[in-house]
């Protein structure tokens, strides 16, 4: 016989919660954060207002994108993704802090095939959509994003010349059209 599911919902433990005192809450959010990392995560970057709140979430998707040959641990893309995601829920409106998390899964992912070869056509289409949601979100920025931003991408593209799949190709449209987008001067353009 399976567990029986809980009747509780948001309803109830918000009613719940609303009728404790401060210490039981600090307590509970003690307990919360000491549950597990994701809670530890959420919570610490809920409250850091440093550039430092995005660590634990970059060695994550740095984990995932470039695992360390020798240990065998295979590419894990949905465990980046899940951290950007994560993040995104902990901190809604950190949209610079989203744009620097997808950023930094493209160039490491792009490091890990360009360092050690040909993966695959899902991983490759994994980047692709990461570095197009990237794109969607400095075209969306201000200017002085797209200065620190659009030469990182000029980069990833630079660096997957010669890479197949398609995937070079998709990488140079898409920065072709981020170029298009935020009318980036030909002066600055640094893809070859």
């Amino acid at each position: 016989m399976g567990a029986k599911k809980s009747k509780f919902t948001w309803r109830d433990i918000k009613a719940a919660l609303q009728g404790q005192n401060h210490e039981d809450l600090i307590k509970l959010v003690g307990e919360l954060y000491s549950l597990n990392k994701d809670n530890k995560h959420f919570l610490e970057s809920r409250i850091d207002q440093t550039a430092g709140r995005l660590e634990p979430y970059k060695q994550i998707i740095d984990d995932a994108v470039y695992p360390d040959i020798y240990s065998n641990r295979p590419i894990q893309i949905a465990v980046a993704k899940k951290a950007i995601s994560n993040y995104k829920k902990s901190r809604p409106d950190d949209l610079l802090g989203h744009l620097e998390l997808m950023v930094f899964f493209v160039e490491r992912a792009n490091s890990y095939t360009v360092d050690f070869g040909d993966i695959n056509e899902g991983f490759y289409t994994s980047v692709e959509t990461m570095f197009e949601k990237a794109s969607e979100l400095i075209k969306q920025a201000d200017p002085n994003v797209h200065d620190e931003y659009i030469p990182r991408l000029e980069q990833v593209v630079n660096d997957a010349h010669g890479i197949g799949w398609g995937y070079f190709d998709g990488l140079a449209s898409m920065l072709n059209e981020l170029y298009a987008s935020v009318d980036w001067d030909e002066d600055k353009i640094q893809f070859h």
